[in-house]
């Protein structure tokens, strides 16, 4: 019997009810418009690469990108609407630019490269394509998959996990793309090979996925790099923490990544964009998104474009806006979609919807009765209960050195709190403060090590000063008149000339003050 990996806490999920076209891939045709976004904090005017009224084709690049994002591609053809910023659409707390695309519904593409064989390429430009077509991890985290590989070259990392696990136990994504598109996968895998030279391959997969266990180990038979690793099934086992911890026993230490300890994870999903955007030359514009109905508890995965809004998908699925609630995301990690005309972005894979109740009870928040179930279900062994306690009394150095960092925002320890503490919202909040401490603390650092450079230059700047006055007394002179006249003249022009020193000295720090603050 095959080895089964598993991890301490966590949570086992009810089986739901299996579906016929649970797996089938829904094609979704393109909107009127669509909303393309761009965080504002990583935008630059030169950045953008097309203005207002210009017509653009479908995968054509609108912004160039930089070393904190990907460029974004258009996922049609049509002409550029508008671009404005916009700050309510999907967070209160950040602000995006907003292009709106207004579709022909001709879906013109721009000339795409192809490559048949990827080995006649250099690692290096193959990471350079994987940057300019816009691929990031679709797994949630959406960090760009080409600054991954490349630390994966700098540090020499020897296996490459494929993460082959949902974020969420109801939501069939990557599971209806691996059952659908399994061959592509591998292709995707072995260029990642080819760039990384790993020397493992580990899929792991959940254990109840025994028909696509079977088929990809038929398919791995003669392959020597390809490995499968079953994991228990139960949440959350989509974090790389988890997996990693359950594969190896080794803890990723924070502020540290998996690379650090020679493993590159890949979620399948973003292995099937890597290999689409060498082998095919397609920028990233679509994604399989999962949508469950809490109601009937009915799946449903339907392959649609970035940008699509999502008011559109449920329109034309048929599905009633007035009288559901819908979220982001699936049943632990989710948030409530406040405005329907949100479109889809790259890191959304689950719409769920559940049946709006108008008059709805607010849970009641009672105390910490130290029950410890908290603990009990942490899958990162953290002791939650003492976080709420430390938080709550913003004792942040306390909050520190219990390792609040490590906290995967699972919500699993608020799910079963029974006092219905909302504990993940005091972690965020916490992890928000200490992020802001961890700040102020490198401002700090920084200034102090400037203000080191700036005494060692002034001192430097004395004793040149003082060894010019020396040699200036040791000089022959024979009228003491004189040298007390010149000595009383070159001090008052020596006094000038440190004052402006100085002067010149204290204007340039405070100039490299202000444009430290700027670019922090």
């Amino acid at each position: 019997m095959k080895k089964k990996y598993n991890f301490s806490g966590g949570i086992k999920c009810l089986s739901i009810k299996e579906e016929l076209d649970k797996y089938i891939i829904y094609h979704i045709p393109n909107p009127n418009k669509f909303y393309m976004y761009i965080q504002h904090n990583t935008f630059k005017n030169n950045m953008l690469r097309v203005r207002i009224n210009q017509k653009v084709l479908c995968g054509e690049p609108l912004t160039f990108g930089d070393k904190s994002s990907v460029p974004i591609h258009s996922p049609t053809s049509g002409w550029i609407k508008s671009i404005e910023l916009d700050s309510h659409s999907i967070s209160s707390k950040k602000k995006y630019i907003k292009i709106t695309i207004v579709s022909d519904y001709l879906n013109q593409w721009i000339r795409l490269k192809k490559i048949n064989d990827y080995k006649l390429y250099s690692p290096k430009s193959l990471i350079k394509i994987i940057y300019q077509l816009g691929v990031v991890g679709l797994g949630g985290a959406h960090f760009s998959s080409s600054e991954k590989l490349i630390l994966g070259i700098n540090s020499k990392v020897h296996t490459l996990v494929v993460n082959a696990v949902e974020s969420d136990p109801y939501i069939t994504a990557d599971y209806c793309l691996m059952t659908n598109c399994l061959s592509e996968i591998f292709i995707g895998c072995e260029i990642i090979t080819w760039i990384s030279k790993v020397t493992n391959i580990l899929i792991v997969i959940q254990e109840d996925k025994i028909e696509l266990i079977s088929k990809i180990q038929s398919l791995i038979k003669n392959k020597k790099l390809f490995k499968v690793c079953i994991l228990k099934k139960k949440y959350p086992g989509g974090s790389s923490k988890i997996i990693i911890k359950s594969l190896t026993g080794k803890d990723i230490p924070y502020g540290k990544h998996s690379i650090d300890i020679g493993y590159l994870i890949f979620n399948v999903s973003t292995i099937y964009a890597i290999k689409k955007a060498i082998i095919n030359g397609k920028p990233l514009i679509q994604r399989i998104v999962s949508l469950y109905n809490h109601r009937n508890h009915s799946f449903k995965n339907v392959l649609i474009k970035i940008g699509t809004p999502i008011n559109f998908l449920l329109n034309f699925l048929k599905i009633n806006n007035s009288s559901n609630d819908i979220y982001i995301g699936g049943l632990f990690m989710k948030y409530l979609l406040m405005n329907l005309n949100q479109p889809i972005l790259k890191d959304t894979n689950c719409i769920s919807i559940t049946k709006h109740t108008r008059n709805v009870k607010k849970n009641i928040n009672y105390e910490c009765i130290n029950c410890g179930y908290c603990v009990q279900v942490c899958p990162v062994n953290l002791l939650p209960q003492k976080l709420y306690l430390y938080s709550k009394n913003n004792n942040h150095e306390k909050t520190k050195e219990s390792f609040i960092m490590d906290c995967i925002e699972c919500n699993i320890c608020e799910q079963i709190c029974p006092s219905n503490i909302p504990l993940v919202t005091y972690f965020k909040h916490e992890k928000f403060i200490q992020n802001q401490i961890d700040k102020e603390n490198k401002k700090k650092k920084e200034f102090f090590y400037r203000f080191q450079l700036r005494e060692k230059r002034i001192l430097n700047q004395k004793k040149s000063f003082y060894q010019n006055k020396n040699d200036f007394n040791n000089t022959d002179l024979t009228n003491t008149n004189i040298l007390n006249k010149k000595t009383n003249k070159n001090f008052i022009n020596q006094k000038q000339i440190d004052k402006n020193i100085r002067k010149e000295i204290l204007r340039s720090s405070i100039e490299r003050a202000k444009l430290k603050n700027k670019n922090l």
